[in-house]
């Protein structure tokens, strides 16, 4: 999910970084939630408004980060440890705005 069109720094912000979900365990906290399925993002949506009413896609390249398939409310969740100093906006761009 996304604010900004196109998607800016702001939109790619850690548990974490924000100092949400304290209780968490850090590598949850530290990762992004992506998803494989535009079905499941818009279902993320609908459940965390607060978030932002856009939805950006993109390609994770392996130099971008590791990711990995964790459970969650959509059977495509996955999350997503980006390295340091990687754009994280570069890979994406919007592809669905709730209106």
């Amino acid at each position: 999910m996304a604010k900004n069109d196109p998607p800016t720094p702001d939109d790619f912000v850690t548990h974490f970084e924000s100092g949400r979900m304290p209780h968490a365990p850090a590598c949850t906290r530290r990762g992004l939630s992506v998803f494989h399925e535009l079905r499941d993002a818009i279902h993320q949506r609908s459940l965390f408004p607060n978030l932002g009413d856009k939805i950006a896609q993109g390609t994770l390249e392996p130099s971008h980060g590791k990711t990995k398939l964790t459970s969650g409310r959509q059977p495509t969740h996955t999350t997503w440890w980006p390295y340091e100093h990687v754009d994280l906006c570069h890979p994406f761009g919007i592809v669905e705005e709730d209106e």
